[in-house]
């Protein structure tokens, strides 16, 4: 059972990412049309499905602040660890700063709410789906911070803090959540529209990241690719899950931690990369491999924690 509970969560993901590859290949889609079909995905259908998700949820259980705040903690936590122990080992700045990215940030949105809802059921993914609201502009702004540091520049907070006002997914959870605390209920019509949007999402967003992969020169950044695989894959979810077992987080709450610690680098760490002066092409490289092996590990520890017994 444990065996097909790891299949079920990796394998659609996998499905997904084959296709998109394929796509590519067959020329279906080129690279404008990669970068406009994603800008309409991230500025239209992910706030749809954090606001159904957060709408279809029970507030009362999805918002756990013990959680938010472990995550919130955690977090801050890496980031400093990362920035004081990987320029110990890579001199460049550039290289730094897309190798502490490339390990910090997470493509949170597209795994952490599917292993939660292949795992529980979608009674249960409204926890994720708050935790990933407050995680992703979270890390956005250590990783605006990083980038601007590297390249030598003072970070601007009016203007992280004004991108996170505005970041689409901020403003389809705050929607759900005001939406959930009035207690309406939308017009039967709305409601359709907006679920079968979000239903869109996760197929399309993977069959693009799949279109979108750049494995580029291996040989070149093999032992830095190596490096973050290994951290970003294997030593940060270990961590996170063996410190939130050890603080008493169960059930939904530890795959809640698990999803969002286990999954591979966003995909947006390149385009950030390119246009704040780190090396955007390890960047995208950082993405491709992640996601790639991200389908063994994500199997291997869903078949670990659910033979063990921890989620």
């Amino acid at each position: 059972m444990d065996f097909y509970l790891s299949l079920s969560v990796v394998a659609p993901i996998c499905i997904y990412i084959l296709l998109g590859i394929l796509v590519k290949k067959l020329k279906w889609i080129g690279d404008t049309g990669l970068s406009q079909t994603n800008k309409l995905i991230y500025s239209l259908f992910f706030p749809t499905i954090m606001f159904v998700n957060i709408y279809n949820s029970s507030i009362e259980e999805s918002f756990n602040l013990r959680l938010v705040l472990f995550l919130l903690i955690m977090y801050t936590v890496v980031f400093i660890i990362l920035n004081l122990i990987i320029p110990i080992f890579i001199k460049e700045r550039p290289v730094q700063a897309s190798v502490i990215q490339g390990i910090y940030r997470s493509n949170s949105i597209l795994y952490a709410m599917p292993i939660t809802l292949a795992i529980y059921g979608p009674e249960k993914v409204g926890v994720a789906a708050v935790c990933v609201s407050i995680i992703v502009p979270f890390s956005n702004i250590f990783c605006v911070i990083l980038l601007e540091n590297k390249r030598g520049n003072k970070a601007n907070f009016g203007k992280i803090a004004l991108s996170v006002i505005k970041n689409p997914i901020i403003i389809g959870a705050i929607f759900g959540l005001i939406v959930k605390l009035l207690n309406w209920t939308l017009p039967e019509i709305f409601e359709k529209v907006v679920v079968d949007m979000s239903k869109v999402v996760t197929p399309l967003a993977l069959i693009l990241l799949g279109a979108g992969l750049k494995y580029g020169n291996i040989q070149k950044n093999k032992v830095y690719l190596f490096f973050v695989c290994i951290g970003k894959l294997i030593i940060i979810p270990l961590v996170f899950v063996l410190i939130g077992y050890w603080l008493g987080f169960r059930e939904i709450e530890l795959a809640t931690i698990f999803a969002l610690s286990s999954v591979p680098t966003a995909v947006n760490t390149y385009v950030m990369a390119k246009e704040l002066g780190a090396d955007g092409d390890l960047a995208g490289e950082i993405v491709a491999f992640t996601s790639t092996f991200s389908i063994i590990t994500i199997f291997l520890w869903v078949l670990l924690l659910t033979g063990i017994g921890w989620i």
